[in-house]
């Protein structure tokens, strides 16, 4: 393999997976629209319930395998220790089949108990035992999606995501609109089933392409070394050695949900709302602002689990020009996707909430909470880096950092009326800044790393600052001019119409700075090369050396 196809070959599985994230990321935006304009913020609240719980305890089951398996899987091959490669794979898959089906039967029998214990809304119980199984099928399905990315396949993993969220959202709009006659309580529990059916959905595609592909898998695996040195019990060790530590960081983002979870509902009730008001707040916070904010945090998932093979396979072969080379781009690239994408989300706050969930009070939280789009997008992304190079425990101890003031903060700031719900959108924004900052941190002192501060600081704040003067007044302008005919018409249309034109805007001016590489575009799915062929025909774009 060339050093041109390797330097560009993590950001094409990272572009397949965006794209395969986007489409399931549309789906589940699709379905949240649709599940919180039937059953409202109040039933989203009883349905995000359950998900902090079952989060927990499904990254417990699965023991940071995914992220493990790819990386030894990466290594071996590396060193052309293909069948031990494959050794590793057949131990993971069975610790995944028997950690999962323990953590399932566990959170099912605790459901009750786990609801009293952090006093929550009873009506969740039914939620939380119809999530229950997920965790199981999960577990499987995540050992052949971490195969497959050690081996640096991510079409697997991009089709398995695709098909799971769709059978997922038809299996929950179906169960809701079935069950919401019944009360809210079993309309969400309806909501929660959906990540079993959607579990099993993406499990049966991977099983599907793994039998088809298993033939030309064994003549690869054939190719290498024929020594297997390593023993099952090793392989254990190595996959707990490597996934203890990525299992604690993986566990800190669902224990600042499961914070929320705690803290949120019960210090809004101190600040002086009733139990359903809270339920409904927690709803708009978790169910409408967060979603929001992790949508384009989907590029910087898809960078992160792409990185952790490239850069390991660098690593261990020495490269240190292709490890800069590596975290230089996914890091700027993370800067120039994020950054405009908070902005947005801060400036539309009230108009996207209202026209897209008819929940225009989740517009509060969500402009407090839209810088954190940044944050998370530049935690995820350095986090790949260091598991990459085997620093598989400093992102978990600075996301704990970060949790502790995330929890402080909201424990302290919800309780006051005068920032109620404001407080938990501060500390999540808050406790990722500083969650970030420490990974990049470390970044630069494990990999030699330095920031161009020109490239990622000074030209996408500018850019980004010159696009939210423009979202301002194209608005405002379109509005006015749209307003004549129909009020919720222009609404509507001014929205949307803002968002493209800011897009395309940000987009001229990044050309215009010179912060558009070739490869960036090229890497795109269906259209990038197309794109990125033309504007270097019209000399606004240099093919990359």
């Amino acid at each position: 393999m060339s050093e041109n196809t390797k330097k560009g070959s993590f950001i094409k599985g990272a572009a397949i997976l965006t794209a395969a994230g986007l489409a399931a990321r549309v789906m589940g935006f699709g379905y949240r629209v649709i599940l919180t304009r039937i059953i409202g913020a109040e039933g989203m609240g009883l349905y995000q319930m359950a998900y902090p719980i079952y989060t927990v305890l499904l990254v417990v089951s699965r023991s940071g395998i995914p992220v493990a398996l790819a990386k030894l899987i990466a290594d071996k091959i590396a060193a052309d220790k293909k069948k031990e490669a494959y050794k590793i794979f057949k131990v993971a898959r069975k610790m995944s089949f028997v950690i999962g089906l323990l953590i399932s039967i566990v959170m099912a029998l605790s459901a009750k108990p786990l609801i009293s214990l952090l006093s929550l809304d009873p009506r969740s119980y039914y939620a939380v035992l119809a999530i229950s199984p997920a965790i199981f099928v999960v577990s499987i399905m995540a050992s052949y999606r971490g195969f497959f990315q050690g081996l640096q396949d991510m079409v697997p993993t991009a089709k398995s995501q695709i098909f799971e969220q769709f059978i997922r959202m038809f299996t929950m709009i179906g169960l809701v609109i079935l069950l919401v006659p019944y009360g809210l309580d079993f309309a969400a529990a309806g909501a929660s089933f959906g990540a079993v059916s959607g579990a099993i959905g993406g499990l049966i595609i991977l099983l599907i392409i793994y039998s088809k592909r298993k033939e030309k898998i064994f003549t690869f695996l054939e190719t290498g070394d024929d020594s297997v040195e390593l023993s099952s019990k090793s392989i254990v060790q190595k996959i707990v050695s490597l996934g203890v530590p990525i299992t604690l960081g993986a566990l800190v983002m669902p224990l600042m949900s499961l914070v929320d979870l705690v803290f949120v509902p019960n210090r809004l009730q101190d600040a002086g709302f009733m139990i359903r008001e809270a339920t409904e707040l927690y709803g708009m916070f978790s169910a409408v602002a967060m979603p929001l904010v992790n949508f384009p945090t989907i590029i910087t998932v898809s960078l992160s689990a792409s990185l952790v093979p490239a850069i390991a396979e660098a690593y261990t072969l020495g490269r240190e020009k292709l490890i800069q080379y590596r975290t230089q781009t996914a890091l700027r690239l993370t800067v120039l996707i994020s950054l405009p994408a908070a902005a947005g989300l801060f400036l539309l706050a009230e108009p996207l909430t209202e026209i897209i969930f008819a929940e225009p009070g989740a517009a509060v939280p969500l402009r407090f909470v839209s810088w954190g789009v940044f944050f998370i997008a530049l935690q995820q992304t350095s986090t790949g880096i260091l598991n990459g190079i085997g620093k598989t425990s400093i992102p978990a101890k600075n996301l704990m950092v970060g949790a502790v003031f995330n929890a402080v903060i909201n424990y302290t700031l919800t309780a006051i009326p005068s920032f109620g719900i404001r407080g938990a959108a501060l500390g999540t924004s808050t406790g990722f800044a500083i969650a970030a900052f420490l990974n990049l941190y470390y970044v630069r002192k494990e990999s030699g790393f330095r920031i161009d501060a020109k490239a990622m600081i000074i030209k996408p704040f500018t850019s980004v600052f010159l696009m939210g003067i423009f979202v301002k007044i194209f608005y405002n302008y379109l509005f006015v001019f749209l307003e004549k005919n129909s009020v919720d018409f222009a609404y509507s249309i001014t929205t949307f119409v803002t968002v493209a034109a800011a897009a395309l805007f940000y987009f001229v001016i990044l050309l215009l700075f010179k912060e558009i590489k070739y490869n960036d575009l090229a890497m795109l799915p269906m259209f990038g090369k197309k794109l990125a062929d033309s504007l270097v025909k019209i000399g606004v774009l240099k093919k990359d050396n």
